[in-house]
């Protein structure tokens, strides 16, 4: 909440693309992290009577997480022409997974239903999560190329941003292996063959929280040195009998 509100001090300061898609990033990813602990999801599930909503809006969180940092690395990686079409891209495709998961998601919904590979012998569970991984490795293996190639820009330039540009793009890669270790057991699992579940409930989790770690690390670094060449430029400007 706190990063939150000081991306959204920055996007005010500093009006453009990339710094109102991270404050719109760090806002969802805080609601979506809000709806996935399970005191949250269970009062949500009484409130409105839906059972597995935590859950969903978990999912949408996500899916609008992706699909602003993809705008954030537009903004920052490419030429100033394409920034538009490429915005418009990455919403509509965030659109149209919306657009598929949301319908698949109240149609298979039941309260006896967990949508995790717990309840992979569902089929339309396992479909449903493997539209949404299939959405979060796409955008996550886009995530680790751009972030990459920003870090390799400014790594001689403005080390906090390359730095932290360097984490986002482990945070992207960790993102990739956290799809590959849930998708791999649902795929395998239809195929009749799957590893072991006990192990997939501890590795997946921990691939994802680790690249939530990594993501905000990466994404705060480069605040941090802005401010802190703000405060250098401030120092050189004071006069010098002061």
């Amino acid at each position: 909440m706190l990063v939150t509100f000081f991306c959204t001090r920055r996007a005010v300061g500093n009006p453009r693309v990339s710094t109102w898609s991270i404050a719109a990033a760090f806002g969802v990813c805080t609601l979506g992290v809000f709806f996935a602990v399970p005191m949250v999801a269970d009062l949500a599930e009484d409130a409105t009577g839906v059972a597995n909503v935590g859950k969903l809006i978990a999912h949408i969180c996500a899916i609008l997480w992706c699909a602003a940092l993809q705008i954030t690395m537009v903004d920052l990686a490419y030429r100033p022409e394409y920034v538009r079409a490429a915005m418009y891209q990455r919403a509509f495709a965030a659109m149209v997974e919306l657009a598929v998961m949301v319908p698949l998601f109240l149609a298979t919904n039941e309260p006896r239903i967990e949508f995790t590979t717990a309840y992979a012998a569902d089929t339309r569970v396992a479909a449903y999560l493997l539209i949404y991984l299939a959405y979060v490795m796409v955008t996550c293996g886009e995530l680790a190329f751009m972030c990459g190639r920003t870090a390799r820009r400014n790594w001689g330039i403005r080390p906090w941003s390359g730095a932290g540009f360097a984490l986002s793009s482990m945070a992207a890669t960790l993102g990739m292996a956290y799809t590959m270790s849930k998708g791999s057991y649902l795929i395998f699992y239809i195929l009749g063959n799957p590893w072991s579940l006990d192990v997939e409930e501890v590795v997946s989790p921990a691939l994802s929280g680790l690249a939530v770690i990594f993501l905000f690390l990466g994404l705060t670094l480069p605040m941090v040195g802005a401010f802190r060449e703000r405060l250098q430029q401030d120092k050189e400007q004071e006069p010098a009998g002061l």
